[in-house]
């Protein structure tokens, strides 16, 4: 069978077999995909009402227990604080609050004091003695925490109660504080708003949610007590099937016009496979097939002239192949270190020469040069003229170097390099190049064209002035000079002192002057554990109070101390001093001290040898030591770290993961380095418990954890409710401002006493 008819009747069954895919298998895929969109934006919209209510619930229990859970309501039910009322009860205060009512119960279940919002005047006061009496009536006698949606004569009432505790939650109860809050239309409006979906509120009919399939949409009926721990009601609502609607008629349109489509395809198809690609195909074949016999590299395939298609280029390409294999090795180097329109070398080119005559020299003589605006010379004169202004620039490089080197580093840089040269022998130079640039844009009609020109005399025997140093430093000098008007010569003394490259030089001598002069000091925060009530360790955390500039924060010296290198000189002193501070308070307290290990340390091998000697000199249990290294090591040389981590164990040191979560550490890796303790960012628990992804997720990762046997330290742990979640679902350690921040030493004394009395039983 010949291939055109191969290829015709391949193309009419690959047609056929689109056609057919689409029709049987991709629309009802896309009818079952919008109907389970659907089916989520249903469960999607249950879940945002419940949600809501459940935010409605939690915001008045928060304000419940800032009132119940105080010293001042604990005096007042007991009649010991007449000022009570006046100070706090106001109609500003309740609506403040967002509450239509608050009574307050003293022991016996009575009615101590009791307040309604003026603007429900229209409630009698046996009106609200019935409410009152209703909702003491539904409180269950030894439950702490109540709440829950009644039917009342006056439409739906939400309450919650709480015990009237100290601020401490201290006993014994001496009442209950009830707070009301009437579900109105307004109330039905705003939970609409948040949910984005018209709400309607009923007596309950049913006792689970329940969706019903209607022609105008799904009906959801979802249970109030599914929320509350009782209701009378339930909230309706109902979702328009939108996605199934819009797929339906845009598969109608589409598959007509795909069968439309195929048919013309088809016929187009034909007719140019067999003129445009079959025949000339063949004559190639027919040509190749010789050129094999023959194995004449002098030989040639057929041209056609008239035509100046693909299949004509792909017989071009063959006839040069022979040709270009002998020039391919010396154009590829060749490429690789000389720019193609200037002829000049490029950045891997600069390179090389600085390395070569760093060594030799004691300071080396820059100029970079960078053309002002070259996107509007392109734009405007045209692309011919654009290269036209590089290679001038080029050849008057060329020109002037004499014994230097001259390159081209991007679309419009250009660098001058010249051994042994000052500022003074730069400065001509420089200005020549820009008088020679004016005058071939005169001549030439290019107005408008002005170039920007850094000056630096570069000391090669500095030891940290390497390559990328210098081209730092031209950068910031030709930014410098841009930033005051362009069409500058401006060197890098002349804006030393205000450069962002001398500040960093600041930052440096001032943190080793702090090293040197103990300016910095370590502030530890306790890492504790609830249940019973134990501190177990603290992590030491460096501060810096600077002489001039005060307290400056880690997060912006740290990074800078890694930039420079000093971040190991720092780590040495936090581990030196930590161990000094903490002997004796780890041993009388049974405290683990965690300190953190950057990852330089790690990389320059010196942190082992450094630990055992501080361990030597100040007798620090080893087994009382945690080292902490953050999450991104992770993603390291695996081995070096698993050498590192045996090698603290063989000491007795445990290892902990710090800020789990924010770096890419697979759970397979965590395992292979055989930590013994996991430390949870705070990014977990901020959502907590509100987000229900973020629940779900940290759920999942105690669960994973306690399965491969980690410890774990949950950090970040500042609310109540955020602790309580944390101690349903693990037994983590805690480590945050619930308990305490991180404190000096001296604080740090009084806290650990303070908590020994308090929790000693």
């Amino acid at each position: 069978m010949r291939i055109r008819t191969k290829l015709m009747i391949a193309v009419a069954v690959n047609i056929l077999v689109f056609v057919s895919v689409i029709f049987f298998v991709i629309r009802p895929y896309f009818i079952e995909k919008s109907m389970e969109q659907d089916r989520q934006t249903v469960e999607s919209q249950i879940a945002s009402v419940t949600e809501t209510l459940a935010n409605r619930k939690s915001t008045l229990e928060r304000t419940l227990v800032d009132w119940a859970v105080w010293n001042d309501t604990y005096a007042f039910i007991q009649n010991q604080n007449d000022s009570y009322i006046a100070s706090n009860i106001s109609e500003e205060s309740l609506e403040n609050l967002s509450v239509q009512a608050i009574v307050y119960l003293n022991r016996e279940g009575e009615v101590h004091y009791s307040t309604f919002r003026q603007e429900d005047a229209p409630l009698s006061k046996a009106d609200r003695q019935t409410i009152i009496s209703d909702i003491t009536n539904r409180l269950s006698p030894g439950l702490e925490k109540q709440d829950g949606v009644y039917d009342s004569d006056y439409g739906p009432i939400l309450y919650a109660s709480h015990p009237i505790l100290r601020s401490d939650t201290s006993g014994p109860v001496q009442g209950t504080l009830v707070m009301l809050e009437f579900v109105d239309a307004d109330f039905l409006a705003d939970l609409s708003a948040q949910t984005k979906i018209p709400l309607t509120m009923q007596p309950v009919q049913h006792s689970e949610t329940k969706m019903t399939l209607k022609n105008d949409g799904t009906e959801v009926v979802v249970p109030l007590d599914t929320v509350f721990q009782t209701a009378d009601f339930e909230v309706g609502f109902i979702v328009e099937p939108t996605h199934y609607q819009n797929t339906i008629s845009m598969l109608r349109l589409g598959m007509l016009s795909l069968l439309a489509l195929a048919l013309g395809l088809f016929l187009s198809l034909l007719w140019t496979i067999h003129h445009v690609v079959i025949r000339r195909v063949m004559e190639i074949v027919d040509e190749l097939k010789h050129i094999t016999v023959e194995r004449d590299s002098r030989l040639r395939l057929r041209r056609d002239q008239h035509s100046r298609d693909e299949i004509e280029q792909m017989a071009t390409s063959m006839n040069e192949v022979l040709s270009a294999l002998e020039d391919t090795r010396a154009e590829v180097l060749d490429r690789a270190f000389r720019d193609a329109l200037t002829l000049l070398p490029n950045r891997l080119a600069l390179e090389d020469y600085f390395s070569t005559v760093r060594g030799s020299h004691e300071r080396i003589g820059v100029i970079g040069l960078d053309l002002d605006d070259f996107r509007r010379i392109n734009d405007q004169f045209g692309h011919r003229t654009g290269d036209a202004v590089l290679i001038y620039i080029a050849s008057r490089l060329n020109f002037y170097k004499e014994a230097g080197f001259a390159a081209r580093l991007g679309a419009d840089e250009f660098i001058f390099l010249h051994p042994d040269w000052t500022l003074e022998e730069l400065k001509p130079i420089a200005r020549r190049l820009t008088k020679d640039l004016k005058n071939w844009s005169d001549v030439n009609g290019v107005k408008g064209m002005t170039v920007t020109i850094g000056l630096d005399v570069f000391a090669c025997r500095e030891s940290h002035h390497t390559y990328e140093v210098m081209m730092g430093r031209l950068d910031v000098v030709i930014h410098e000079a841009k930033l005051s008007g362009k069409n500058r010569i401006l060197s890098f003394q002349d804006i030393e002192d205000g450069s962002h490259y001398l500040q960093t030089l600041e930052m440096e001598r001032d943190l080793r002057y702090a090293l040197e002069h103990d300016e910095f000091e370590l502030y530890y925060q306790p890492i504790v554990s609830p249940r019973p009530f134990a501190v177990r360790g603290v992590e030491a955390l460096i501060r810096w109070n600077h002489p001039g500039k005060g307290q400056i924060s880690p997060g912006l010296f740290i990074p800078i101390a890694e930039q420079l290198g000093l971040i190991s000189d720092i780590g040495r002193w936090v581990l030196r001093q930590s161990m000094l501070e903490m002997k004796e308070h780890a041993a009388r307290h049974h405290l683990f001290l965690s300190i953190n290990v950057s990852k330089r340390q790690i990389a320059d091998g010196s942190f082992l040898q450094e630990l055992e000697d501080v361990l030597h000199e100040t007798g620090f249990d080893p087994l009382l030591l945690h080292v902490e290294i953050t999450e991104s090591e992770v993603g390291g040389n695996l081995y070096e770290l698993q050498q590192f981590i045996r090698s603290l164990k063989a000491i007795g040191v445990k290892i902990s993961l710090d800020d789990f979560g924010v770096g890419t550490s697979s759970l397979s890796f965590l395992q292979s380095l055989q930590l013994d303790i996991i430390k949870i960012d705070q990014n977990f628990v901020k959502g907590i418990p509100e987000n229900t992804f973020d629940r779900a997720l940290l759920e999942g990762l105690y669960q994973t954890f306690h399965t491969l046997g980690l410890d774990i330290v949950t950090e970040g742990v500042e609310r109540p409710e955020q602790l309580a979640f944390v101690l349903e679902h693990s037994g983590s350690l805690i480590q945050g401002y619930h308990y305490s921040k991180p404190v000096p030493l001296a604080q740090l004394e009084h806290y650990l006493k303070k908590t020994a009395t308090m929790y000693d039983w």
